[in-house]
């Protein structure tokens, strides 16, 4: 149930892939300053991933990946199924991506921990992280965001 309504979440947010011109220059500084906050976190969720609590579940990561599309910049994209070693992260995509040529949800990705934008993992039944999302909020369909608003913890580190 949880990761359905993960995958919902994740399809809802693929609107907001890539980078759309008509985006105002208030929100794009607010998405940079929510990846920066997630970053600074980073230790936090990498601690939660390597020793998950009982009720700690649904790790994943929003990384922005390099658009294959000819067109410069990265579309940033969730991914799931995370694994880590020294020199990379693997992960799956959770849905398809709008400029990544090929690629398609379910595909393997494997990028640098400098590229990641974002992180979020299940906590019981609230989900913690999503800080670009939280930004992304008064954006959505307002269904969507009401659906979305009562998973999101309280704040982003459950703290």
């Amino acid at each position: 149930m949880i990761r359905a309504l993960l995958l919902l979440c994740c399809l809802t947010l693929a609107a907001c892939s890539g980078e759309p011109a008509n985006l105002d220059a208030q929100y794009q500084k607010d998405l940079a300053a929510a990846a920066d906050r997630a970053r600074a976190k980073l230790s936090f969720f990498w601690q939660h991933f390597d020793m998950p609590e009982a009720d700690e579940y649904d790790f994943s990561l929003k990384a922005a990946i390099p658009r294959r599309d000819g067109q410069p910049g990265a579309e940033q994209a969730w991914l799931e199924n995370i694994a880590r070693a020294p020199d990379k992260i693997i992960g799956e995509l959770v849905v398809n991506p709008k400029y990544l040529g090929a690629l398609r949800e379910g595909a393997i990705v494997e990028f640098q921990p400098g590229q990641i934008v974002d992180w979020a993992f299940m906590r019981g039944n609230a989900l913690l992280g999503h800080y670009t999302t939280r930004v992304m909020l008064p954006y959505l369909d307002p269904q969507q965001a009401e659906w979305l608003r009562p998973l999101l913890s309280e704040t982003p580190d459950g703290v």
